[in-house]
């Protein structure tokens, strides 16, 4: 297994789940996954990711947020199984809601990149062919995300429901082998 993780928005490869995965690998001896900085613009991010997927034989992709965003994208693009944890649906929508725009700053993104919300809109994944493919980890409580449309969106896939987990899924650890397992085909 090669795995692909994407953080979230305004997140790093240094964010809590891209360092657990990390570990997790080299503690179980599994190949050590790849963690890009996404740049901003999506075209620029799927671009990059499209590039380490030949690159390095990537066969599963893990996202968190908007990296689960484009990981549902990249994953029907190129049958690689999946992990989503608290994954954007619709992340153009999302960053448009005022609660959102003040957390992340969207002020700071000047007219010149104000175009990337709308960069967002061909990525949309709005059918599946492989939902057996697909794990979801989703909190009730995301306070940034709509964790039921995250549900609904991905009926049929398999869901790990954490009530009362928040956007950052806190006991992500308690998570950690259901979904290595899930993205080594060890299910």
């Amino acid at each position: 297994m090669t795995l692909l993780y994407l953080h979230g928005f305004r997140s790093s490869p240094n964010s809590d789940k891209a360092v657990a995965v990390v570990d997790y690998c080299a503690a179980h001896q599994l190949p050590a996954p790849i963690v890009p900085q996404l740049p901003l613009s999506p075209l620029e991010a799927i671009t990059l990711c499209e590039q380490l997927i030949a690159e390095h034989a990537i066969t599963a992709v893990c996202g968190s947020s908007l990296g689960g965003f484009y990981a549902l994208y990249l994953a029907e693009k190129f049958g690689l199984r999946c992990a989503l944890i608290n994954p954007a649906i619709t992340p153009w929508v999302d960053l448009e809601r005022d609660d959102n725009h003040a957390r992340y700053n969207i002020d700071e993104l000047d007219t010149d990149h104000s175009h990337y919300v709308d960069e967002l809109k061909p990525y949309y994944t709005a059918q599946f062919t492989q939902l057996d493919q697909y794990l979801l980890l989703v909190g009730t409580a995301d306070e940034v995300l709509d964790a039921q449309q995250s549900i609904r969106h991905l009926a049929g896939a398999r869901q790990i429901v954490v009530k009362g987990a928040d956007h950052n899924i806190t006991d992500f650890g308690g998570h950690l082998d259901a979904v290595m397992c899930f993205v080594s085909g060890m299910d």
